[in-house]
This record gives structure tokens, C-alpha cells and sequence, in this order.
């Protein structure tokens, strides 16, 4: 299906990512009012971390997997990108989703290694070689249909665990700087790491979508894109973009 983002829609994500984190501080105001004794507010406050990263792989499943391109056989206009420039776009958008994967994956694992199972130098290793193995792995399970949304669905379930961990580890005043060197961005807060390794392939997973619809790559192929095909790039940077705000009104 195409990204659809109604007005109703935009309203209620807006609200979410605004209010709610204002709820959950409020819950671990009352929570931390009475430490000493149970709470129920301590509960809400641990089980909001959930809401959000569901919220976030319900949309994404919805939203931003199942694409559709049909109109394209209805217009007859389209210039076909072929030949050469097609296997440049290929090569490129396929090296880079499955750069961006096999590095989210691995920090994932990483940080599962180093809290969890204790340092574990082979889950570590992630050397040249590794890296151009994994790549080529995810590159070919990319080509077939199934095994395209089985690894989008695999990505979701990476950010799943990778946001609760975090979550756990923030409210337990722990932090990832020490496992994560290449903590790039700077933010203070690895949420936000986290929302941009998705971010990006969310983005390069549309493109890939696109090159490799139906039979556009077995052909070789693929129509120019419409104008048209700017808005659901827009509307997945639209929806992670909220979801920072969330996290920046939650952690301010």
C-alpha cells in the first residue's frame, strides 16, 4: 500500500509524542514521591517505555513495507532508467541498506554482549571481512520478495530490543557511551542513534522497494520516478522526526 498519512492520523501521532512524555515524567514524579513503598506508578512508568517502540513497528509495518507502484503501468510517458545507470543506482542503494543494516544489527549485538552475556570477543568481531560477508548476505536476501519483508521484520525487531534495553538502562541511570565508540551524534541520548539508523534505512528500504517492484529489475527496467514518489520519503522523515520530538521532550 502507499503511504497514506491522514489528517486525523497526523493529528493523533502529533498528540502522542507531545503529551504522552509529559504523562511519563509525571509517573516517575509520583513514583519517585514514594520510593519506599510499592507504586503503580513505578509499573506505568517502566510499561510506557513499550508504547512508543510498538507504536513505532505498528506504523512501519502499515506504512512503510507494503508498497504498491502500479500507476506506473497506466502512463506510458515514463523514460525507463536502464543499462548502466541502473546498475550504478542498484549497486549503490543496495550496498548502502545493507551497510546500515549489518552495522545496526552488530551494535545491537554489541550491547547485548557487553550487559547481558558478558564480553563475548567473537559477537565483537566485526572486521572487513565480516562486514563484506554480512553485506553480501543481506544484499541477496533483499533480491527475493519474501526474504525482503522477513529482514524488514527482523530490522523491526532489532529496534524493538535495542530500544528496550536502552530504555532499561536509562531508568537504571546506566549508559551506552562505553560500549558504543562510534557514538557519532552527540545528542546525549542514544535514542536518538537508534531513531536514525531506522530512519535511514526506512528511507533506503522505499528506494530499494521502488528499483526492485514487480519485474522492474528482471526487466531491467525501472520508470523514472514521479513527483509523486516524493511524499512517502517525506512522510517517513515526517514520522521519525516526531519520534525524536518524543524523545527530546522526554529526556530534556
Amino acid at each position: 500500500m502507499i503511504i497514506k498519512f491522514s489528517l486525523l492520523r497526523l493529528s493523533i501521532t502529533i498528540l502522542l509524542v507531545t503529551l504522552f512524555p509529559l504523562v511519563q515524567k509525571q509517573w516517575l514524579n509520583l513514583y519517585l514521591f514514594d520510593i519506599n513503598s510499592f507504586s503503580i506508578y513505578k509499573i506505568l512508568y517502566y510499561l510506557s517505555g513499550l508504547i512508543v517502540p510498538i507504536f513505532v513497528i505498528i506504523n512501519s509495518l502499515n506504512n512503510f513495507t507494503y508498497y504498491n507502484f502500479n500507476f506506473h503501468k497506466k502512463n506510458n510517458n515514463n523514460f525507463d532508467i536502464s543499462g548502466k545507470s541502473l546498475l550504478v543506482i542498484t549497486l549503490v542503494i543496495s550496498s548502502i541498506i545493507s551497510i546500515l543494516i549489518s552495522h545496526y544489527i552488530f551494535l545491537n549485538l554489541k550491547i547485548i554482549s557487553n550487559y547481558f552475556i558478558g564480553s563475548n570477543e567473537y559477537l565483537l568481531q566485526f572486521d572487513i571481512y565480516n562486514q563484506i560477508l554480512f553485506v553480501v548476505i543481506i544484499s541477496f536476501f533483499l533480491i527475493f520478495k519474501k526474504t525482503k519483508f522477513l529482514l524488514k521484520k527482523i530490522i523491526l525487531i532489532n529496534f524493538f530490543i535495542f530500544s528496550i534495553i536502552n530504555w532499561y538502562l536509562q531508568i537504571n541511570n546506566s549508559s551506552l557511551n562505553d560500549v558504543i565508540p562510534f557514538y557519532i551524534f552527540k545528542f546525549g541520548n542514544i535514542n536518538f542513534e537508534n531513531i536514525l539508523f531506522l530512519l535511514a534505512i526506512e528511507t533506503m528500504f522505499y528506494l530499494w522497494s521502488y528499483i526492485s517492484y514487480n519485474s522492474y529489475l528482471s526487466d531491467w527496467k525501472v520508470p523514472k520516478p514521479h513527483k509523486n514518489q516524493v511524499t512517502p520519503v517525506f512522510n517517513i522523515i515526517m514520522f521519525y522526526s516526531l519520534i525524536i520530538l518524543y524523545y527530546s521532550i522526554l529526556f530534556k
